[in-house]
């Protein structure tokens, strides 16, 4: 198990370096490093505010700044064997369910990454990982309630990274209440640590709650980028094309059969069901995927157990050999030059790393071309929040003042002052050209490698004579 998430953080610090910063990574550096508030619309406060302290203490060092990413992904290899060993699963078993995490495509790309979504299947897992222990210790007659308190400062943590570890909990909740073992709730330290988790809350929801709770407007947003029909499908290719998937289905069916463990099946089972009603996105199921491997794993075990046959013992190496093919895939393995005299070629990562220098550099050309009276009175606004993520993490170094955007989160950071009556804008659609009175196109952006990437293209329009002052205009403008 050791061998299997040294491997994995060793190949992920080795990629950690290429290609640039992703869209994510642009927008939460930007917000920690200039918009740190106790609330976000899409996110909580603890990615930007770590993303924050990495580029002051390191800045510019990719390597550095995406270690959180590594280290909490070779944590959920640990903590998979953990589950597993809870469950009663020997070494084999461990080392099975340990390798499936990281062959997840979801779970190994996102390691690549500083996001929200990269640390959430982690803590999930560690929460499940310390309810399984205690249940065990408990059925053996030992009470270890300081391992419920520990679930609960794993909760607060998470709170403060995304809100859906709520849907963990009522779920968890729920189950214990129809299958137990309900002796769990009873004890006084599990509720000090929900306490605990809802108290270290409290700045956050103010904050939703002064904002008109734009986390469900979020909602929205996901609902409409999601398909329910193809919600399960995603969940099973994310977990792995192999190994993760056909362990995601025997995993549950283990556990809704397994005398002990009935709730942690229910409480697969009713997230799922959540997240299939709400039109969720099938990462959001990404931290189940411990779990479920772990459960697959000892259901193997047990099985091969009661028939003693042994033939079969390599044949899971194959398989796991074929699910590598896809998440390495999808890592940043290619060189850069190579994808330029290819453009052809599909590369999930040049798409949204790549670019965004580039992107910088021309808005920075274009605006200090513009007289100097005018640029006083110029504000630069970005289409999406990527967009003008990467216009105040690349921009501001190349003399641009702090970028604007009606988009998403980047919506609550201001509207640009009334005194700007010129406009830079960024981006290929135009929202904004009704309210100004003029408007020409003075540059496109172009990678210097040729790469087919997300700031491509994108237009820089300078508009002039506002209709209605920012202040009026703001409340009117925001998109999604």
């Amino acid at each position: 198990m050791l061998a299997v998430a040294a491997a994995a953080g060793a190949l992920l610090v080795l990629l950690s370096g290429r290609y640039g910063y992703v869209t994510d990574e642009l927008y939460f550096l930007a917000a920690g490093k200039y918009y740190l508030d106790w609330g976000y619309m899409d996110q909580q406060p603890l990615v930007p505010l770590l993303a924050w302290v990495l580029d002051a203490a390191f800045p510019g060092r990719l390597v550095v700044f995406r270690l959180p990413a590594v280290l909490v992904t070779v944590l959920g290899v640990v903590v998979t064997a953990l589950i597993t060993r809870e469950l009663g699963g020997d070494r084999r078993a461990q080392t099975l369910a340990a390798a499936a995490y990281p062959l997840s495509p979801w779970l190994l790309l996102s390691g690549h990454w500083l996001a929200a979504a990269t640390m959430e299947p982690a803590q999930w897992a560690t929460v499940i990982w310390l309810l399984v222990r205690w249940v065990r210790l408990h059925r053996q007659g030992l009470h270890r309630d300081r391992l419920l308190l520990a679930a609960g400062l794993v909760v607060a943590l998470a709170v403060q990274t995304k809100f859906q570890i709520v849907v963990l909990c009522v779920a968890l909740l729920v189950s214990l209440l129809a299958v137990g073992p309900r002796a769990l709730l009873s004890r006084p330290l599990l509720w000090v640590g929900a306490g605990v988790a809802l108290i270290t809350a409290v700045p956050t929801l103010v904050w939703q709650a002064a904002n008109d709770w734009p986390a469900l407007d979020m909602g929205t947003v996901v609902d409409g980028e999601s398909s329910r029909l193809l919600f399960l499908p995603n969940v099973l290719l994310y977990s792995g094309i192999a190994v993760g998937s056909v362990f995601c289905g025997y995993g549950l069916w283990w556990l809704l059969r397994a005398p002990g463990h009935r709730f942690l099946g229910w409480t697969v089972a009713a997230v799922a069901l959540f997240y299939l009603a709400a039109s969720g996105r099938a990462n959001y199921l990404a931290g189940l995927y411990a779990l479920l491997f772990a459960a697959a794993a000892v259901g193997l075990q047990q099985r091969r157990e009661r028939r003693g046959v042994h033939r079969w013992r390599r044949l899971p190496w194959p398989a796991y050999l074929l699910s590598a093919v896809l998440p390495l895939a999808l890592l940043p393995i290619y060189p850069l030059p190579l994808l330029a005299r290819h453009p052809e070629f599909p590369n999930f990562p040049r798409l949204y790393e790549t670019g965004w220098p580039e992107l910088a550099r021309t808005v920075a050309d274009t605006y200090h071309s513009l007289p100097a009276e005018v640029r006083r009175r110029t504000a630069v606004v970005g289409e999406s929040y990527y967009t003008t993520g990467a216009l105040d993490v690349h921009g501001r170094e190349l003399g641009l003042p702090r970028a604007y955007s009606p988009h998403r989160g980047y919506w609550f950071f201001g509207a640009p002052p009334d005194q700007a009556t010129a406009m830079l804008y960024v981006g290929n659609a135009q929202p904004l050209a009704p309210y100004f009175g003029t408007g020409r196109e003075l540059a496109t952006v172009h990678s210097d490698l040729g790469l087919l990437n997300l700031a491509q293209g994108d237009t820089v329009t300078f508009y002039e004579g506002p209709k209605v002052p920012w202040s009026v205009l703001w409340p009117k403008i925001r998109t999604m």
